[in-house]
């Protein structure tokens, strides 16, 4: 019998095949023939989504999430200016077009699934253990296959279960799962979830590793997470904050189990968290990774509709990502060199772009964020320009990551119980654009493509 490629139908197929030979010089005229036959954004970032998911190799360890970065983006798209809409498709067509043709991640094809003689109950006791032996990677793939054409609710749960284990070991174990499960719920595309659920678990059964996540269950077992009162305890907060912004590494899972026993309302720890993820960020010049992970983490905190044992690993490693494991290694340089506001008075948004684009150390722009903040500026309006600045003046990579981490930041913001502390989180990432601002601009490639497209 010989194997057949994973497909679907003939409209679908047709698309797929366009991208896989597609140069970004056609997107032009790709995306205006899409349009013209129905297709709206979010069906472009899924079949992206698709075809790298049938195309690209996800074992890693370099790939991670990104293929799955449209979701992020998408939702972003809600606040983008429809010229701006424009340029963020095409970094995500060129990220994707740019991993289709790397060395490193292909020729690969995605093939049909094995029917396996499994009950699903079966399936479900047996698959964590297998996935994390790192010894039955395609056995893995074979099952949450099934478990997509089963029942897509139960193989949802045991991915971010499973995700959520190796989180502290690379937050991109649980963003490649959580960020494909937003996508395809905002483009209606669950008929295609077997192809995400397979390229997630390739990600998440290459070098498994949970031994953090055993250690902090060991210490904390069962289910039981923090209560959401509606209100927030500011000296608590403040308080917690601290101890998670002083503490070593791996410490910070004991401080909040600790402040749970504590009985510290969900609301609190969850500010505080947020808080001390965004203050690392600011204080340490990071990159945009600092702190997306541990959005994943807390907006699945706040998903009652999640399984309650999930929430209860993620209150207690949310911050254990390996990313504040690295800022937290370089804690002397970034105090030694720690940096105080030095501009005073009122800026205007203008302003804020003027630094962000030309301050490439990003400290005069975060304080000028920070002053347009505190003076009664916009977040929204902020964001936005944040996100313009580094969609037109960074190449794909860096474009798309900034977009969704301004895009959480921007949730942390609103989403704030503590609105004089709220400032700090699109501070910092005014940090990271301001960094990663390319003085030579847009790509040539994307820079034609758009220029084309948004003059007709």
């Amino acid at each position: 019998m010989l194997h057949k490629l994973l497909s679907w139908d003939d409209a679908t197929e047709k698309r797929l095949e366009q991208i896989e030979e597609m140069q970004l010089s056609e997107a032009h005229s790709v995306l205006l023939q899409w349009e013209a036959e129905g297709l709206a954004k979010q069906d472009v970032y899924l079949l992206l989504a698709l075809a790298a998911a049938r195309w690209v190799n996800h074992t890693g360890p370099f790939i991670g999430h990104g293929t799955f970065n449209g979701g992020p983006v998408l939702r972003a798209n809600s606040i983008l200016s429809p010229r701006y809409r424009v340029l963020a498709l095409l970094h995500m067509m060129a990220y994707v077009l740019d991993l289709l043709k790397h060395p490193n991640y292909g020729p690969y094809l995605m093939l049909e699934r094995f029917a396996l003689p499994e009950d699903p109950d079966t399936t479900l006791s047996h698959f964590i253990p297998d996935l994390e032996s790192g010894e039955k990677p395609l056995l893995s793939e074979h099952r949450v296959a099934q478990l997509a054409n089963q029942s897509l609710q139960r193989g949802r749960w045991l991915m971010l279960w499973a995700a959520m284990r190796q989180y502290p070991e690379n937050e991109h174990r649980l963003l490649i799962v959580e960020r494909a499960f937003e996508l395809l719920d905002d483009s209606q595309g669950w008929r295609y979830a077997e192809a995400f659920y397979r390229a997630a678990i390739q990600y998440l059964g290459n070098r498994p590793q949970a031994g953090m996540a055993n250690q902090v269950l060991s210490k904390w077992p069962g289910e039981s997470c923090p209560e959401y009162t509606g209100a927030i305890d500011i000296h608590v907060c403040d308080a917690l904050l601290a101890e998670l912004m002083a503490c070593e590494f791996g410490e910070e899972s004991e401080i909040l189990i600790d402040s749970y026993h504590q009985h510290t309302s969900a609301e609190t720890m969850k500010e505080a968290m947020a808080l001390a993820s965004s203050s690392l960020l600011y204080s340490s010049g990071f990159d945009a990774h600092a702190v997306t992970g541990i959005h994943g983490v807390l907006d699945l905190l706040e998903n009652q509709h999640l399984p309650s044992y999930i929430r209860h690993l993620g209150w207690a490693i949310g911050l254990s990502s390996s990313r504040t494991r690295r800022q937290k290694e370089n804690r002397a340089a970034w105090i030694a060199n720690n940096w105080k506001p030095t501009l005073v008075g009122r800026f205007e948004l203008d302003q804020v772009v003027e630094r962000t684009m030309h301050d490439s150390s990003g400290r005069d722009a975060a304080t000028s964020a920070k002053q347009f903040l505190l003076s009664g500026g916009d977040p929204t309006q902020l964001t936005r320009a944040l996100m313009e600045v580094s969609l037109s003046t960074s190449d794909p990579f860096d474009a798309i990551h900034n977009v969704k981490m301004l895009w959480g930041l921007l949730s942390q913001t609103t989403g704030s119980r503590w609105p004089q502390r709220s400032w700090i989180h699109l501070t910092a990432g005014t940090v990271v654009v301001a960094m990663s601002v390319n003085s030579s601009g847009l790509r040539e490639d994307i820079k034609g493509q758009w220029e084309q497209m948004i003059t007709e």
